[in-house]
Order: C-alpha cells, then sequence, then structure tokens
C-alpha cells in the first residue's frame, strides 16, 4: 500500500481500485524562469580608428529654427533703413557741397562783377578824360592860332578880322567847356582856364569896339587887357599839361 492515498487508489491501466473506469488527467507543465547568461567581458579583435575631428569652418551648418527666423525679421527693414540713410547722407553730402561751391561761385561772380563796374568805371573816366582832352587841345589850339594873328596884324583890316575870329574861338571854347564832362584832376586847371577866357572876351570885345568906333583909347585899353587875359591863358593850359602828366 502507497503512503499517497491518490496513488494507492489508482489500479494498472489508470482503473481504480474499485473497478471503476479512473479518469487520466494530463500532466501541467510548470514554466521555470529562463537562467541569465554569463557577460563575458571579452575585447573586440579589432578597434578602428576614430574618425578625425571636423575643422571649425566645415562645421554642420544647423538650420535655424522658423521661430528665430521669425525673430530675426527685423534685419532686412533695419539694412533697408540703413541703406535709406546712407543714400540720404550723400545726396545731404553732394547738396552741401553742390551749395557750398554755388555760393562760392556767386561771390566769385560778385567780385567778378564789382571788378568788372570799375574797370568800366575806370574806363568812362578816362574816356571822359580823353574827351575833355580832345575838347581842349582843339579849342585852345583855334584860341592860341587867332590870339597870335591878331598880335602881328599890321592893317586895320587884318587886325579886325584876326580879333572877330579870336572872339568866336573863345565863345566856342567857353560853350564847349560847358557842355563837357570835367574830370576831377582837371577841374583845377579847367577853372583857371574858364576865368582867363571869361577876361580875353571881355578885352577883345573893349579893343573890336574901339577898332570900329575909331577910339583909340578903348583900343588900347582893350587891348592891354586881352594880352593880360590871354597870359592867363597860357599859365592854364600849363596847369593842364601838368595835371594831364
Amino acid at each position: 500500500m502507497s503512503i499517497n492515498p491518490d496513488v494507492d487508489g489508482i489500479g494498472p491501466l489508470g482503473q481504480q481500485a474499485n473497478g471503476a473506469q479512473a479518469e487520466v488527467t494530463a500532466p501541467v507543465a510548470v514554466a521555470t524562469p529562463p537562467m541569465p547568461l554569463p557577460v563575458l567581458d571579452i575585447a573586440p579583435a579589432f578597434e578602428p580608428p576614430a574618425a578625425p575631428q571636423a575643422p571649425p569652418w566645415e562645421a554642420q551648418v544647423v538650420a535655424v529654427p522658423a521661430r528665430a527666423r521669425k525673430r530675426h525679421g527685423w534685419i532686412v527693414p533695419a539694412a533697408i533703413g540703413a541703406v535709406g540713410l546712407i543714400a540720404s547722407g550723400t545726396l545731404g553730402y553732394f547738396l552741401y557741397t553742390t551749395t557750398v561751391q554755388r555760393d562760392a561761385a556767386r561771390h566769385q561772380l560778385a567780385a567778378a562783377q564789382a571788378t568788372l563796374k570799375d574797370t568800366q568805371g575806370q574806363l568812362a573816366a578816362r574816356k571822359a578824360t580823353d574827351a575833355y582832352v580832345a575838347m581842349y587841345i582843339t579849342n585852345s589850339g583855334k584860341v592860341a592860332t587867332e590870339y597870335e594873328n591878331e598880335v602881328l596884324c599890321d592893317s586895320y583890316f587884318t587886325c579886325l578880322t584876326a580879333a572877330q575870329n579870336a572872339l568866336n574861338d573863345m565863345k566856342q571854347f567857353q560853350a564847349a567847356r560847358a557842355g563837357a564832362t570835367v574830370p576831377s584832376a582837371l577841374a583845377s586847371a579847367d577853372s583857371q582856364t574858364g576865368d582867363a577866357l571869361s577876361a580875353a572876351i571881355a578885352a577883345d570885345q573893349e579893343l573890336i569896339t574901339g577898332m570900329q568906333n575909331n577910339d583909340k583909347s578903348k583900343f588900347n585899353d582893350g587891348y592891354d587887357k586881352f594880352n593880360a587875359a590871354m597870359l592867363s591863358f597860357f599859365k592854364a593850359q600849363s596847369v593842364m599839361s601838368a595835371a594831364l602828366g
């Protein structure tokens, strides 16, 4: 008899002892955990060399995130603004330079105009001087010639004709002086000439009256005064010549 009562109840061919057919049951398999594999520290037979480190300039380009690109979106407008400032500054400099050059040109033009005006004034004064001198020489030559004829005359007719011609020439000279522009440098000589001519005209008229009326005393008085006036006239010519020199 077996110790296990379950075994004792089973007879041959799986029948129970009491003669009934015993129920055949399959054995139950029990799972056992796998055994851990032992870790073996085995060095590799060959280790490849480490890859060379890439230089800094060949570093991998890291894509900029979209957020970062949005964050730097102000760069383009700022760059455009900087270009605008540079352009406006350049235009401002050109404008300043042009303005300075324009002002300098205006000053030079004003100086040139002033110089031209001064030159024109000098030319006008010179022209007036030349015109006055031409008038003076022409008329004074006529008066001097007729005075010489009056002094050298030897008959009543020739002396009266010379005296009348001298009177006409002296009156024309006074009229020419009155209509001429007298340069300031010649004003004194011109004034002396005018005074001498006025005295000579008055004396010559008295001389002519004495000849026409057969008045010897009037003729002699007029003749003396005429000679004195003509002496003053020639002195005025000397002053004029010195002023023109």
